[in-house]
């Protein structure tokens, strides 16, 4: 019983896969009843025909371009890390930033507080000694 679900399964598959073929195949002949699709392909095959001649003659050259643009991801990648690390420091030092202020404006408030008390009691004091006299 196994055995015919699996032939039936991998028909199915093959149908399926060979539905896709034709399909594609079918959707590149209709699209190439365009002259600029035509023209574009034949541009583009010229030119990967051409990159695909350079490569055969000179494969030491596209290895040495791999190896610099490699280089170049590498470095670009570490400087977008390194960005990363300072930013989400200087996020982190922002997070402190409002408990820092929250605590001068408490030990302003205090300072303000303590001063009016002193004078507060300062005037009562000298009223007292007014009404005394």
């Amino acid at each position: 019983m196994s055995n015919i679900r699996e032939e039936y399964n991998s028909e199915k598959k093959s149908k399926f896969m060979q539905a896709i073929i034709i399909g594609a195949v079918a959707g590149a002949v209709v699209s190439l009843f365009d002259k600029t699709t035509r023209t574009s392909v034949l541009d583009n095959s010229k030119s990967c025909m051409g990159n695909v001649r350079d490569f055969v003659k000179n494969p030491n050259g596209f290895l040495s371009q791999v190896r610099e643009t490699s280089k170049k991801v590498r470095s670009t990648v570490e400087k977008i890390s390194d960005d990363v690390t300072f930013i989400s420091q200087k996020v982190e030092e922002m997070k402190d930033i409002p408990a820092q202020v929250a605590q001068v404006v408490m030990e302003t408030k205090e300072v303000f507080t303590a001063e009016n008390e002193d004078e507060s009691s300062a005037n009562a004091h000298s009223e007292n000694r007014l009404s005394l006299n």
